[in-house]
C-alpha cells in the first residue's frame, strides 16, 4: 500500500475577470509570468517560477502589479475581478499545516483591490 502525499503549498494563480481585456497588462508582466488561461473576459496566470512560499508568491504577484505602467495599471484597475488563488494539496499528513499569510501582505492585496482566496484539493485516494 502506497502512503499518501503530504499537504503542500502548489502555487498562486492570479485569476482576473475584465469586460475591457488586460492585453497591455500581459504584455508588461512579460517573462515573469505564465498564462494558464486566457478567455474572452477571463484570464488565469501564476509566476513562471514559484516561490517557496504563498505568502512569497503572493508578495512577488503584488510587486510585478505595483511596477505596471500606466495603461497597464488602467487595465488592473478595469477589472471586475481580481483573485489571488493560493494553491494547497492536502494530503495525509502532517496532521495540520499552516500557510501564514501575513496582515502586510494582506494589506497590499487589499490597497490593490485584489481578493486573497485558498482553493485545498482533496487528499489522494491511497493506492491499492
Amino acid at each position: 500500500m502506497t502512503t499518501l502525499a503530504e499537504t503542500t503549498f502548489l502555487n498562486v494563480d492570479l485569476i482576473l475577470k475584465s469586460q475591457t481585456g488586460v492585453s497591455k497588462l500581459l504584455t508588461a508582466l512579460g517573462e515573469s509570468i505564465l498564462v494558464l488561461n486566457d478567455e474572452q473576459g477571463f484570464v488565469s496566470l501564476e509566476l513562471a517560477e514559484q516561490p517557496a512560499s504563498p505568502e512569497e508568491a503572493v508578495n512577488q504577484l503584488l510587486s510585478l502589479i505595483d511596477a505596471l505602467p500606466t495603461e497597464a495599471r488602467d487595465e488592473w484597475a478595469q477589472c471586475n475581478e481580481r483573485t489571488l488563488d493560493v494553491g494547497i494539496q492536502s494530503g495525509a499528513s502532517p496532521h495540520e499545516a499552516s500557510f501564514r499569510m501575513s496582515s502586510t501582505v494582506l494589506a497590499r492585496a487589499a490597497n490593490l483591490g485584489a481578493d486573497v482566496v485558498f482553493t485545498v484539493y482533496a487528499c489522494p485516494a491511497p493506492s491499492p
